[in-house]
């Protein structure tokens, strides 16, 4: 199987098109990525010998055929539901929070060494900005009529930021590939996607200050600018919604791990909260993760299928009731991307007799945009190969996950910096720390004697 020649941008979008150098400079962008994880997982692979099980199909094929997996989850925020419970999560996840209270508790981070002078120190975001409490890779802003509160639409998007600050041009965070991109281009996809009213200086630093991309100097591109975050959106934002996360998370879950009994840890939560990548009470994280994972389990190695990126799936239209006798497929226009690789969505009457207030879904009227994010679906396609191929041995768990004995709604991930009072440890059996008393009770069984 010939290597891929190049990376194309998220859903093959043609933004890039009219930049000269533009898609070229986005190939070396995610391959760049793609180098440094794979140099990541070799390092952890080091003490065991093994081999990285991911993989850039640019740079190495592994013979044989490919298969692609799509990697689908839910788009409303586990972290929410697990929270608050639903009709609360409702009103959140239709607000904004500082930037300030995004909260990465270096305490308890396992890449973090004990002294603080050693490793990424404690970072403060500001609080003058704000971002979308949907850590999913989709988010959505929802449009109401000043007066009445009625919804008049709801904005999804998938678009990673990365894409938009290629567009604007420059270099990226920790990155050496110089984008062209084309200012102008940028504030014609705003005033076209968000608003007529969009002008350059709205999307524009004023002020120099440290984000979860990186410091950002004055006058280049601000991601949280209000048309993305409290008047419309046009991409992502929210800390975790980024597409190098994708590549690194994907690449870290090509790692085999074993429990404290020396078996293989395959339970979705007990590997995310054992490993310390991602979200633990996420949809994507812990599913990404383990689906990967089970790939790798089986010798294969891994990739993620070209065109790179984060992608709603489809939008579930069962149970929607329109009024006027429409029909709900009129309701849920693709705006950019393509069918099952879908960057943005917008839910809107096709008339201006009603608005996104007179629909139901399930016999209950909208009222946040969440209702209609529990109906879309989020993906990725990861690609394997070689299925045998590898054999690897397996790594210790490095951290743990807790919960609050009398209100488990959370799980708190801890390394070696301790966790957090008053919790126990979650997923004992998976985990080792317990043994499993039905495997115990089979071998009686087929000893012959109780089982204690």
């Amino acid at each position: 199987m010939a290597l891929l020649t190049s990376y194309d941008p998220p859903a093959r979008m043609s933004d890039f098109d009219a930049i000269p150098g533009q898609r070229d400079a986005w190939h070396r962008f995610v391959l760049e990525s793609f180098t440094a994880n794979i140099g990541a997982v070799a390092d952890q692979l080091r003490p065991t010998k093994g081999k990285p099980q991911f993989y850039s199909a640019v740079l190495y094929d592994p013979g044989g055929p490919v298969v692609e997996q799509a990697v689908v989850w839910n788009a409303f925020p586990k972290e929410l539901l697990r929270r608050y419970g639903r009709d609360r999560a409702l009103v959140i996840a239709d607000s904004l929070w500082p930037l300030s209270a995004y909260e990465y508790d270096w305490r308890y981070d396992p890449n973090v060494p004990a002294d603080t002078g050693v490793g990424r120190p404690d970072v403060t975001f500001p609080d003058t900005y704000f971002y979308r409490p949907l850590v999913e890779y989709c988010e959505w802003h929802v449009d109401r009529d000043a007066a009445s509160g009625r919804i008049r639409r709801v904005s999804f998007t998938s678009e990673p930021p990365e894409y938009w600050f290629a567009l604007f041009g420059g270099k990226q965070d920790q990155s050496q590939v110089d984008f062209p991109g084309d200012r102008d281009l940028v504030l014609d996809l705003y005033r076209k996607l968000v608003s007529p009213n969009v002008e350059m200086a709205d999307l524009l630093v004023t002020k120099p200050f440290t984000s979860p991309f990186g410091l950002l100097k004055k006058n280049a591109y601000n991601p949280y600018n209000k048309w993305n975050t409290t008047h419309g959106i046009a991409h992502l934002s929210a800390p975790p919604n980024a597409l190098t996360a994708e590549i690194n998370l994907g690449a870290l879950a090509t790692v085999l791990y074993e429990d404290a009994a020396g078996n293989p840890t395959v339970d979705p939560d007990a590997f995310i909260s054992g490993t310390g990548m991602g979200g633990a009470n996420r949809n994507s994280d812990p599913t990404i993760a383990a689906t990967v994972n089970v790939l790798a389990r089986q010798g294969a190695m891994i990739t993620l299928a070209n065109p790179v990126g984060l992608y709603m799936d489809h939008i579930d239209l069962t149970g929607w009731e329109v009024p006027g006798g429409q029909a709900a497929e009129d309701w849920a226009r693709v705006v950019r991307g393509q069918d099952r690789l879908i960057e943005r969505l917008v839910v809107q009457s096709p008339t201006e007799e009603f608005d996104v207030s007179d629909l139901r879904i399930g016999g209950v009227p909208v009222a946040f945009g969440g209702q209609i994010a529990e109906c879309i679906t989020v993906k990725l396609v990861g690609a394997a190969a070689g299925l045998g191929s590898v054999s690897n041995g397996r790594l210790k768990l490095t951290t743990a996950g807790y919960v609050d004995p009398a209100n488990a709604r959370e799980v708190y991930v801890a390394g070696r910096r301790g966790r957090p009072s008053g919790t126990v440890k979650a997923f004992a059996y998976e985990s080792g720390e317990i043994e499993s008393r039905r495997p115990r009770r089979a071998a009686a069984a087929r000893a012959g004697r109780p089982a204690r």
